[in-house]
């Protein structure tokens, strides 16, 4: 509670102390559901405090039970959140703390899409840092998705995050032999030759890949089944999904879902089970 208070820089002192304890203890009396953050508030009597703990109520982030959905996936549309500086800080706390109860040892995939709204973070980028340093003994890989290099490049944990991703994947890029996006890719490890390919290299097909084993530009080649599950991200395609999810159900809408994208003749591919056979 005190380290919630002074992240929100409200001074600790004996009389601050003393104002909570007695807020506490009165919590303590009610009934359990009224135990939270916008009860204790209720109780304090300085302003201040009040002011410093109002992201945590019912105003922010605060509920009588935690609903954080304990799931083998876990979601989190971060870019509304990140725009809200008055509970970035308490939700992400809250974040921290639930994931890192999960990395367990079992395998975990960590994916950060639009790095952009990490690094604009103080308490997101040092974070990371320690997460790229620390989750792999944990057995949790990191993937770091960013749709410009300038992101990881004035980022100040740049040398973290270039030093713990040995492998990269670099997207077509016409621009990337231009001087100011040459110094990015150098920033990588790549040379003139490498970056003149990614610069030819056709969009959404061509990609190139980085690793301590070898580099090398593939092309994905995905088919239109592939396609159909993998690249569906417009909004078109999401007001779709929602449609096809309510009319069929969790169990049907695999082969609702290729019925309504055209893929009529792989409905036959999907197994009894609702997957598709290896």
């Amino acid at each position: 509670m005190l380290g919630l208070i002074e992240q929100e820089s409200v001074t600790v002192t004996p009389e601050v102390k003393q104002a909570v304890w007695t807020a506490l203890q009165s919590l303590g009396a009610a009934p359990v559901a009224q135990r939270t953050l916008t009860g204790l508030v209720a109780l304090l009597q300085m302003p201040d405090l009040r002011q410093a703990l109002e992201p945590y109520t019912l105003a922010g982030l605060d509920a009588d039970e935690d609903r954080l959905e304990d799931s083998d996936m876990l979601c989190f549309e971060m870019d509304a959140l990140m725009q809200d500086k008055r509970l970035a800080a308490p939700v992400l706390a809250h974040l921290f703390s639930k994931l890192e109860a999960r990395f367990d040892g079992r395998p975990t995939l960590l994916i950060l899409d639009e790095a952009w709204l990490f690094l604009d973070h103080p308490m997101f980028a040092g974070r990371l840092r320690d997460w790229l340093k620390t989750l792999r003994k944990k057995n949790v890989s990191v993937v770091f998705a960013t749709q410009s290099l300038s992101d990881i490049a004035a980022s100040a944990i740049a040398p973290s995050l270039i030093e713990s991703a040995p492998t990269r994947i670099f997207l077509a890029n016409a621009r990337a032999e231009e001087p100011s996006q040459r110094a990015a890719y150098e920033g990588f490890g790549l040379n003139a030759r490498q970056a003149e390919l990614i610069a030819r290299a056709t969009p959404k097909r061509d990609y190139y890949v980085q690793t301590p084993d070898g580099n090398r530009l593939f092309d994905l080649d995905l088919g239109p089944v592939a396609l159909a599950f993998c690249a569906a991200g417009s909004k078109a395609d999401q007001k779709l999904m929602t449609e096809v999810l309510a009319a069929s159900g969790p169990d049907g809408f695999a082969p609702a879902w290729l019925a309504a994208r055209g893929l009529h003749w792989a409905t036959d591919l999907i197994g009894t089970e609702g997957e598709m056979p290896c």
